[in-house]
């Protein structure tokens, strides 16, 4: 494995390390926090990371480069659910059809060109693009389609279960010529065009060099983990990868679009978890592109001319998942955990204007979110009284585990920290890489070995609220079928969840959604919810082609991004 320490400067794909107090020296918190030692004084954080670095020559316009906080950890689309990845992702495959610019509603043709269904939406027929192959040469035809699906639904990961709500047999999924693919559901769905149009889940994998691949019948799900060679129709090619170190990108000179007009020739994906050096090396123009930045640099990096600092909100909503286990085993444990949550300091100290509180699980752009969900106040009281309440005594140790890359929930979480300490809960905070924080949401490992407490984020893959809720609170959700990493089961919200699945009436759906909504917020919490942030991305002002979109934060259309002069 490459060594991270090596000098950035003799190799500009190296990934940076800061000094060990890098990170610490960007903070600067609101008053409570820096009673806790949490922040240096701000001439020292200054000294840390000066504002305006100049930045050297372009070495290299054809190259876009990325820096990102956490690694891509699964290249494979049909396995693969968080936003790193499919950062990666998206550059090699593509759906049958995308998402209009910006938009979360609207589509346009990808591989397909013209698409259609029946009178009551329970039957889709795709007309797919003359002339699309495979990176490996071959055709993406109707067959390479269906098989696609046959993968997908058997592989059974959080992207199938996902797509599980339209799809679950492969035999739903017909080739009748080679340029047409049915997909049979067998009742209404009028939703089916954005769970196919999703970029978790839709996107079109080559079943055939997967097979090549298999190992006690993963269809070769082990294999393209970290490699992609021939699998995908995209635009770039993944010609090296080094997990938790680096991406590297190269045109796919057959690509069906073609090569005309401005693109880049390379894409390097920079892994550093240090925000500090994230942002010294946007300042220098080292990297082109930057995200998941502390609110002081934002605020610096808002100032300096050289630089784009585009920020929307998503449909993202963060939250601390609690494991339905040992102290936090009652709904009243859970209720204290949230009612000792320091909301307004961590909207007001750590985001500084780039948040807001959270109205339970579901973000308001999404469709289905309730505004009257029951919101949290901080109230330490009752806490106190719920955690006797629930038999959880003075002296209780709970265990937090995070990822290392994000400085704003590290600070969030040592705000709350504090706040179960008055009240005589002692919460332990364990830092670990992004690849072993990941493998740790998706693990089978049972509750009882669980973590307490895991700070994560979560939107939903299409415009719906009922899909931004199954892989969170479902009763099967669980392990590598997706991200209730609590093991959180209520019977009325399963019942609700199962109704609603395939309700056509807005006003029931509307209806059962909003009982969900108040009863994970209010009653029976599987998670704190506490902010949605503005997603938040600097780029350099010579890097053009980026849209927003907000179900696809964090990621990028590589083929429209390109460099002006």
């Amino acid at each position: 494995m490459p060594d991270r320490c090596r000098d950035a400067a003799a190799d500009p794909t190296a990934a940076v390390v800061a000094p060990p107090d890098a990170g610490l020296s960007r903070r600067r918190l609101i008053g409570r926090a820096a009673a806790l030692g949490l922040a240096l004084p701000a001439a020292q954080a200054l000294r840390a990371a000066p504002t305006h670095a100049a930045p050297p020559a372009q070495t290299d316009p054809a190259t876009l480069t990325i820096a990102m906080n956490g690694s891509p950890s699964d290249l494979d689309p049909q396995s693969a659910d968080d936003y790193r990845s499919i950062v990666a992702i998206r550059g090699v495959y593509e759906q049958l059809i995308d998402l209009a610019e910006g938009s979360t509603e609207e589509y346009v043709g990808s591989i397909a060109e013209a698409w259609t269904a029946n009178d009551d939406a329970s039957v889709w027929t795709f007309t797919l693009r003359d002339g699309v192959t495979f990176q490996d040469g071959s055709p993406c035809d109707a067959e390479a389609v269906r098989a696609s699906f046959e993968r997908l639904i058997t592989l059974g990961y959080a992207p199938g279960s996902e797509m599980g709500r339209f799809l679950s047999d492969p035999a739903q999924v017909s080739a009748p010529d080679p340029r047409t693919v049915v997909f049979d559901l067998g009742r209404p769905q009028p939703l089916f065009e954005a769970g196919i149009g999703s970029v978790y889940g839709g996107q079109i994998v080559n079943a055939n060099v997967a097979r090549a691949h298999e190992e006690d019948g993963d269809w070769g799900n082990t294999w393209a983990h970290t490699n992609t060679a021939g699998m995908g129709t995209g635009p770039y090619q993944i010609t090296a990868f080094e997990p938790g170190q680096q991406a590297v990108f190269a045109r796919n000179e057959a690509y069906w679009r073609g090569w005309e007009g401005d693109h880049f020739d390379r894409i390097v994906i920079r892994v550093v978890e240090e925000t500090a050096t994230r942002r010294q090396l946007i300042e220098r123009g080292e990297v082109d592109i930057v995200d998941s930045l502390t609110p002081e640099a934002l605020q610096a990096l808002e100032q300096n001319p050289e630089l784009t600092v585009d920020k929307h909100y998503s449909m993202t909503v963060d939250y601390f998942i609690l494991t339905v286990a040992g102290p936090l085993a009652s709904p009243q444990a859970r209720q204290a955990m949230c009612y000792a949550f320091p909301y307004d300091e961590v909207v007001a100290g750590v985001y500084k204007g780039y948040a807001k509180r959270a109205v339970g699980a579901v973000a308001e752009l999404c469709r289905g979110f309730d505004p009257d969900t029951f919101v949290y106040p901080t109230d330490l009281d009752k806490a106190k009284a719920l955690f006797a309440e629930a038999g959880v005594a003075d002296g209780t140790r709970l265990t937090l585990v995070q990822e290392a890359g994000d400085e704003n929930v590290k600070t969030a979480a040592q705000l709350f920290q504090a706040n179960l300490a008055q009240i005589g809960i002692d919460l332990n905070i364990e830092t670990v890489d992004l690849q072993s924080f990941t493998d740790l949401i998706f693990s089978d490992a049972p509750a009882e070995e669980r973590p307490n407490v895991l700070p994560w984020f979560w939107s939903p893959v299409y415009n719906d609220a009922w899909d931004h809720l199954l892989l969170q609170i479902s009763c099967d959700a669980w392990g590598s079928q997706g991200t209730n990493s609590g093991y959180y089961c209520n019977e009325r919200v399963q019942e609700l969840m199962d109704r609603a699945k395939d309700e056509l009436d807005p006003t029931a759906y509307q209806t059962d959604l909003s009982e969900i909504q108040q009863i994970i917020s209010r009653d029976d919490p599987p998670a704190i919810y506490t902010v949605q942030r503005e997603w938040t991305t600097v780029l350099r002002h010579n890097v053009a082609g980026f849209v927003f979109n907000p179900l696809y934060f964090g990621a990028y259309d590589f083929y429209r991004l390109h460099r002006t002069a």
